[in-house]
């Protein structure tokens, strides 16, 4: 669970609406600027913020794995906020999504996305596995199948421990894009 102090910005960012920065406890892991749309007893749902001040897609991250979240620590967070609100855009919440459970989770969010972005960062921090979920074994293993950078997709899926999943990204420019071109996965 994050730590106090984190939890409690996390719940202060989100209900006063401003953007918050995000450190996580995991080497190399991206620090990430971003919304606060939901937070449940596992997971806390971002509405991510580019380097360009957009908003992009959503991430998911594990609440145990926040080592700080900084509302006034961040010099360019009241920037990025009028930025995105000149342009009209607004933080997106996604009611519908579970994030008590890891399995809860990947299922609500592949009902409602057609990609999911998967990061097992502790492992190693520099990896993303893009694709459909295919569901969970028995043994609480991930099958994904991908799309690579191609937008070409595998015939067979890869599987990741739950456990092991720290992070999932929805609804992002580059996961859009390669739906765009890869379409639906093969059955």
């Amino acid at each position: 669970m994050a730590k106090g102090t984190a939890l409690k910005d996390l719940k202060r960012a989100r209900s006063s609406g401003e953007p918050v920065r995000v450190r996580r406890e995991i080497d190399g892991a991206d620090r990430l600027d971003a919304y606060v749309a939901g937070i449940g007893r596992k997971w806390v749902l971002l509405h991510t913020i580019t380097d360009e001040l957009r908003l992009d897609g959503h991430a998911a991250i594990r609440l145990r794995d926040i080592e700080r979240a900084s509302r006034s620590g961040w010099k360019g967070a009241m920037t990025a906020h009028l930025a995105i609100a000149l342009r009209g855009e607004q933080c997106r919440p996604l009611p519908d999504i579970d994030l008590d459970s890891t399995k809860g989770l990947i299922e609500t969010l592949t009902t409602a996305f057609p990609l999911l972005g998967v990061y097992i960062e502790k492992i190693d921090p520099h990896v993303c596995y893009i694709g459909r979920a295919r569901g969970i074994s028995r043994k609480k293993r991930l099958r994904l199948q991908e799309i690579g950078p191609a937008a070409d997709w595998a015939l067979t899926c890869r599987t990741n421990r739950t456990k092991d999943i720290t992070r999932f990204d929805v609804g992002g420019g580059y996961i859009d894009a390669l739906h765009a071109v890869g379409g639906d996965p093969p059955e």
